[in-house]
């Protein structure tokens, strides 16, 4: 008997397999940053302007496979913080960096970040961890990540091996 379309898709569907992962990991990494007033897609956005800013939005996009709406609403409220700071460059182009609060915020979380890794790593267990760090990095650096989202972003641009390798927390 063939299965219905419906049935592998259901099944067998890497996306929707990818997609609940990454809830269950957010709300792992959300629950324990939670009490510092920062979610997990903001750490990493707050990382990247702390080890390369300043640096403008679209580097920022790029290096994290962000679409650029994503990004602003999590700017908004990391400048509202007062953990980032937007300063005006050569023509449309502002420049994001971090402030000493930001510094700060980073440094307290430490801990809370720390038991969210153990956790995730219990969760996926060692091999899969493993294996999903160098499928990642070996992706982001071997081709332009971005283009895979929007295949005529390929056209414009690319993402240099160097600033993928950097593309967040580890």
């Amino acid at each position: 008997m063939t299965r219905r379309f419906e049935d592998i898709v259901a099944a067998d569907c890497f996306a929707g397999r990818i997609r609940i992962l990454n809830r269950l990991v957010s709300g792992i990494y959300d629950g324990k940053l939670r009490a510092h007033g920062i979610r997990s897609s903001q750490i990493n956005i707050l990382v990247v302007i702390a080890t390369q800013g300043p640096l403008g939005a679209s580097e920022i996009c790029r290096q994290l496979c962000l679409e650029k709406s994503t990004l602003s609403r999590d700017l908004e409220r990391l400048v509202a913080h007062e953990w980032v700071n937007v300063a005006p460059a050569a023509g449309r182009v502002r420049l994001l960096q971090i402030t000493d609060a930001g510094r700060q915020v980073i440094r307290s979380l430490r801990p809370a970040w720390e038991e969210a890794q153990a956790e995730t790593r219990k969760l996926l267990g060692d091999v899969l961890s493993n294996e999903l760090f160098r499928v990642v990095d070996r992706s982001v650096c071997s081709r332009d990540v971005e283009s895979a989202i929007d295949p005529e972003v390929s056209k414009r641009k690319s993402v240099s091996p160097r600033a993928a390798a950097n593309n967040g927390l580890r």
